[in-house]
């Protein structure tokens, strides 16, 4: 048994540099989420956890998550993407799922009147299967729940005086909603938030300038919801008064993602930024060469990260004039576009619809897609054999350290 843990600490420490190296799996597994039954056509992924369970909303009347008539139903599935499960609203028309965190707490947004767009909605949270969604309340008037942390703190916006959108934070378990303020214009929302209450999310620095439209900024706060402060992306910042930006989610090591875009000309691109709040942009050409004559646009947006951060999201390249999800490998490096992936259970050629969004993805490397045939998808890594290899030396040292302990 020595020369078996000698041997499992040798391999361990000549594979433990290269195991984590790799950003993309070489293959993946796909799936299908379903429908949600009773007359639902469509389902749109927007977040999942540490064990798979996939958050987001059925829908009709429209397409890539979006209902003319304003047909949604909330959803979770059970773990790896298994088992579709509709939340109840609290009492209106419609609801939608937008977060969920390890402890399987879900939020969302629900009206709670049937008239809709214009009817009354609240920020809820939903406590795993069998419980009844939890109004979070409001400070003023409507809100909507955008985020959760592991601890239960929930971020989203609530409508103040004067029908200005507020950004807010919760206690723990989706306590007591603070209002966390502005960069100095009217309006703020919040996407993210993590375990200290760092919120991450989008802010009006001024209500008005020298073009008549109040423009937006990524904002950061320190612990607990304190002090908001802007995020710096190369290219795009306060200098330009014509640019507008958003984070939509931040991860343990307080690494940021969002998108930055001029008021004018773009829709923007994907950025990746550090707890320092100084961000730069992800590199689309690592998706290939884009070169084509004439005017174009190439653009991205940054949706999700993972504690290494690895981003999801998606570009837009004018040839196909199609969105396409990518994810990027650690720190938002090597950008692969979800389309080109190898799926172990999927023929090749046998898809006739494009993965447009990626909107999460988790610490395991699984994440979340949306397909423009309705449906979304689960995406899960196949370990690659050092992986494999690492889970084997794991499993050999603890049945060591048991029978070592046990002879003792």
């Amino acid at each position: 048994m020595k020369m078996f843990a000698r041997l499992c600490a040798t391999l361990c420490a000549a594979v433990g540099p290269f195991a984590g190296s790799a950003a993309h799996a070489a293959d993946y597994t796909l799936t299908d989420l379903g429908l949600l039954g009773n007359g639902w056509g469509s389902v749109y992924a927007t977040g999942l956890n540490a064990s798979g369970q996939v958050v987001g909303y059925a829908y009709n009347d429209g397409t890539n998550g979006n209902s003319a008539t304003d047909s949604y139903l909330a959803f979770v599935t059970g773990a790896n993407g298994q088992g579709m499960t509709a939340i109840p609203t609290l009492g209106g028309s419609w609801s939608k799922a937008t977060g969920i965190n390890d402890s399987g707490w879900v939020v969302g947004t629900s009206a709670t009147t049937t008239s809709t767009p214009s009817g009354d909605t609240r920020g809820f949270v939903y406590e795993g299967h069998g419980a009844v969604p939890r109004s979070l309340g409001t400070l003023a008037g409507p809100s909507t729940a955008n985020g959760i942390s592991a601890n239960g703190r929930v971020v989203g916006a609530y409508t103040a005086h004067g029908e200005t959108q507020r950004a807010y934070l919760t206690d723990a378990n989706g306590g007591a909603m603070h209002d966390i303020g502005t960069l100095g214009g009217a309006n703020s929302t919040a996407y993210g938030v993590d375990s200290d209450g760092r919120v991450v999310g989008s802010a009006q620095y001024r209500s008005s300038g020298t073009f008549s439209s109040p423009r937006d900024r990524a904002f950061m706060t320190n612990y607990n919801g304190d002090v908001m402060m802007p995020i710096a992306v190369a290219g795009y910042d306060m200098s330009g008064v014509d640019t507008n930006s958003v984070a939509n989610a931040i991860n343990s090591e307080g690494q940021i993602v969002g998108t930055s875009a001029s008021y004018v000309g773009d829709r923007g691109r994907a950025f990746i930024a550090g707890r320092d709040g100084v961000g730069r942009v992800l590199n689309l050409y690592d998706l290939g060469s884009f070169e084509m004559h004439g005017a174009w646009e190439l653009t991205s947006q940054g949706l999700g990260l993972n504690s290494i951060g690895q981003v999801a999201g998606s570009y837009f390249f004018t040839v196909n004039m199609m969105d396409h999800a990518f994810i990027s490998g650690a720190n938002g490096l090597g950008l692969v576009d979800v389309n080109t992936l190898s799926f172990t259970n999927l023929a090749a050629g046998a898809r006739d619809w494009l993965f447009f969004n990626a909107t999460g993805i988790n610490d395991s490397g699984q994440f979340i897609t949306n397909g423009t045939n309705g449906h979304a998808y689960l995406v899960t890594p196949v370990p690659e054999p050092a992986a494999l290899l690492m889970m084997a030396c794991g499993l050999g040292w603890l049945v060591w350290r048991r029978r070592a302990s046990i002879n003792a």
